[in-house]
């Protein structure tokens, strides 16, 4: 099996446990797809209820965008809306998972619903629905089928030597640590990993690979004009960061069944490392030891 995904076990190696994340694990993704499903149904209500029957708007906009025959006036509105929303969204999404790629993945959306409009004016709706919408709810079904791929595509092993993460979606990474080189362990449990017992085991390494950093900027700035040539300035600015456990969904045990018991397993194999090379100098002090013995009866 692990040759299947792209590791191979040592001399002597047995597989302890293989972990999958837990369902729920990845309900942060879930959620963004959802919420690409509501918004496609609140935006239908305001284009319906605010947008497409506002004669009064319509004509507002008639005047304003009098240079863009090509697309009807309520699409146009109904993009503006889209794009500014996608974008917050993204922005706000993307601060929070730390990620640039939620920012990404919503300019996207704007921009195939954009094309959609321009390229392809007729029908204005399908199924009482505008087509740029349609690019929401595809992108909702798509969304959820492509995090459960990518869910299902980690994989973690833990065996007598060492933790073994791997990611199968697209391309394949794979993390190797051993349990001696194992500096800290850290849990995450939220609010539903502890209702439903699951939650992110991250490994740091001596190294301190597995540590992110939680940073806070601040500046001050002032202007002066100096005569009649040129203005002088003065910035002060600083920074404060404070390091903390944080990887990758692949470079960590994330979202795990029973974290504690994984915890447990993982903090077994490292008392066993640690004694090893005690044991081992006992084992050869007592070889020693025989031999010296066999000589002396000799």
């Amino acid at each position: 099996m692990s040759k299947d995904y792209g590791f191979d076990l040592l001399k002597d190696e047995k597989l302890d446990v293989l972990i999958r994340p837990h369902p729920l694990s990845f309900m942060r993704y879930y959620a963004t797809s959802i919420y690409l499903l509501l918004l496609t149904i609140a935006l239908n209500e305001v284009y319906r209820t605010y947008i497409k029957s506002n004669q009064a708007l319509l004509d507002f906009l008639k005047n304003l965008f009098a240079i863009i025959p090509w697309i009807r006036l309520e699409s146009l509105l109904l993009l503006l809306i889209l794009w500014a929303i996608l974008v917050l969204s993204g922005l706000i999404i993307g601060v929070l998972w730390v990620s640039k790629m939620p920012l990404i993945y919503m300019v996207l959306i704007g921009v195939a619903g954009t094309i959609l409009e321009i390229y392809f004016p007729e029908p204005p709706e399908i199924l009482s629905l505008p087509k740029p919408l349609w690019v929401l709810i595809i992108s909702f079904i798509v969304g959820f089928l492509l995090v459960e791929a990518y869910r299902r595509g980690h994989r973690y092993f833990l065996t007598n030597y060492r933790i073994v993460t791997v990611k199968r979606f697209i391309t394949r990474e794979v993390r190797e640590i051993m349990y001696d080189k194992i500096a800290d362990i850290y849990i995450d449990q939220g609010l539903l990993g502890r209702i439903f017992n699951y939650g992110t085991i991250i490994p740091v390494s001596e190294s301190g690979f597995g540590l992110g950093e939680d940073a806070a900027l601040a500046s001050l700035s002032a202007a002066a004009p100096i005569g009649k040539k040129g203005v002088m300035g003065v910035s002060v600015g600083g920074k404060r960061g404070v390091s903390r456990p944080r990887a990758a969904t692949y470079f960590s045990l994330y979202g795990v069944p029973d974290p504690r018991r994984i915890r447990g397993i993982i903090g077994e194999r490292q008392l066993e490392f640690k004694e090893a090379p005690i044991l081992r100098r006992i084992e050869d002090l007592l070889r020693e030891e025989k031999k010296s013995k066999e000589k002396e009866g000799g």
